[in-house]
């Protein structure tokens, strides 16, 4: 182990001076990273509370978040198939595998966004839900390429950790400005309600959401068509373009699948996901506490988010990963057992549900970064096992499970809202929710995504993906790349 440590000493400092990241790739990462956060951000956290406001019920708009998602597994595997097989050129990093599909989709992207709140001007509820499924079908063709295509220049961008440590927090930095815009919509939402009367400001909920979805789309598009300036610099000498041989790859990778299954309870995040804007509306009865806790985390989530890197040089990714979750479950619990003896609508029970989410923004900081290098380093342990890379299959196929579940999870909110005795707006003009809907959806709100992070934990003890033996997989690799390199201008 001590020989690979030396070995990987040496190539790092051989790679810094061969290739070293520019100041310009990585401010064009993170502004690539706030631009597709910003384009996505809008149909990521309004969906249902845009199709509920134009009439169809809370199980129906479920039912089309949750159902639309089949088309995932008819597009995606035709997007990782084509980008598979885009034909690499190490002379021209900027136009490679990956990078060749970014810029060019991102209009597409921006202007499906806007196309996803666009309310109809139809009376049938059938013909509206219709014409949200296809809405979605094309945004997500659109959002498919760009986002798996970012996902993989994380992996491709860099083979040492300690760049990819800092480029992605770059981009996670930018990223906190894309999570603190949304919190604005409650705000600008509040504006249109008459006093804590939110029932007028749902009349006109339709032309609200389509505004805003053409403001971020052109806000998000600019900045990321930077992405023409990243480039890729990890090049495996074995690449299939066959999709079902790269699906093979992708079950190789055991570490992939080990922390994918942490994706699982995100089931239980994603029904918080969906019932927050409920809560603040009808259990608090003020939306404009949504927009406090959104942005009283911005500060402390930009702190952690900048140390990251500095927590990463001293611990595993692993440890600060594990650590970080509990501490971030730890502070969810605390507000749904203070808050709850407190009152969610008391101004105590709401400061201290404003103090905890915003403390447990500090350790969801830190864990984001963590959780990405241990999923970045799993494609290098493939390629040392097996001498193969498949970063878009890979991402595509896990990413169908994880979409799998963020499709489900709004199928379950709407279930459990209805049995909740939830009365979405357009079934009753002067809807008011009864107590115990309320106090349904703040237990949706709190423990769900508690219980959740406490579950997506255990795969993390048991990755053994670092210290010495993920030094030897660096320093082998870095060989192997080298006398590839050296083969192939032979050979030219």
């Amino acid at each position: 182990m001590g020989k690979a440590r030396d070995i990987l000493v040496q190539v790092r400092q051989r790679e810094h001076e061969e290739g070293r990241l520019s100041v310009k790739e990585y401010v064009s990462f993170a502004l690539t990273q706030f631009g597709l956060g910003s384009i996505g951000a809008v149909p990521g956290g309004q969906r249902m509370l845009f199709y509920t406001s134009i009439g169809i019920p809370a199980t129906q708009a479920g039912f089309i978040m949750s159902a639309s998602g089949i088309w995932d597994l008819f597009s995606d595997p035709v997007v990782a198939t084509i980008i598979d097989r885009g034909k690499l050129d190490p002379s021209r990093p900027n136009r490679g595998k990956f990078t060749r599909w970014l810029a060019p989709m991102v209009p597409f992207f921006a202007m499906a966004s806007v196309l996803m709140f666009i309310n109809p001007p139809v009376n049938s509820i059938a013909a509206k839900i219709i014409f949200c499924f296809l809405a979605y079908f094309i945004y997500e063709v659109f959002s498919t390429f760009v986002n798996i295509s970012f996902q993989t220049m994380r992996v491709v961008m860099s083979p040492l950790q300690d760049e990819r440590s800092n480029y992605i927090t770059f981009g996670n930095i930018s990223g906190l400005l894309t999570g603190a815009l949304p919190g604005l919509i409650p705000l600008a939402f509040s504006l249109l309600a008459e006093g804590n009367d939110y029932q007028p400001a749902m009349l006109r909920a339709s032309t609200f959401f389509t505004v805003i979805a053409i403001f971020f789309a052109v806000l998000g598009m600019v900045p990321a068509l930077f992405s023409k300036h990243l480039k890729e610099r990890v090049f495996a000498p074995k690449r299939s373009d066959k999709f079902f041989e790269n699906v093979r790859t992708f079950f190789k990778n055991k570490y992939f699948l080990l922390l994918w299954t942490s994706n699982i309870p995100n089931l239980l995040a994603g029904v918080s996901w969906v019932a927050a804007p409920f809560f603040f509306i009808y259990s608090v009865g003020d939306f404009w506490w949504q927009t406090v806790v959104w942005t009283a985390s911005g500060v402390p989530t930009f702190l952690a988010t900048i140390f990251a890197p500095f927590f990463l040089k001293r611990f595993a990714p692993r440890t600060v990963s594990i650590f970080s979750r509990l501490l971030n479950a730890g502070c969810k619990l605390g507000v749904f057992f203070i808050t709850g003896a407190l009152g969610y609508t008391s101004t105590p029970g709401l400061i201290v549900l404003v103090a905890l989410f915003t403390l447990s923004s500090i350790p969801s900081g830190v864990q984001g970064i963590a959780d990405d290098i241990c999923n970045i380093n799993t494609f290098d342990y493939t390629e040392w096992k097996t001498g193969e890379r498949a970063e878009a299959t890979t991402f595509v196929v896990g990413g169908m499970f994880s979409k799998a579940i963020n499709h489900l999870a709004p199928l379950i909110a709407g279930v459990l809202m209805a049995r909740a005795g939830f009365v979405s707006a357009a079934e009753d003009m002067s809807v008011t929710q009864a107590p115990h809907t309320r106090d349904a959806l703040f237990a949706f709100y709190t423990i769900f995504p508690a219980i959740a992070v406490l579950l997506g934990t255990i795969p993390y003890f048991l990755y053994k993906l670092q210290g010495p033996m993920f030094n030897q997989v660096q320093a082998e690799l870095a060989e192997r790349r080298k006398l590839a390199k050296e083969s192939e201008s032979h050979e030219s």
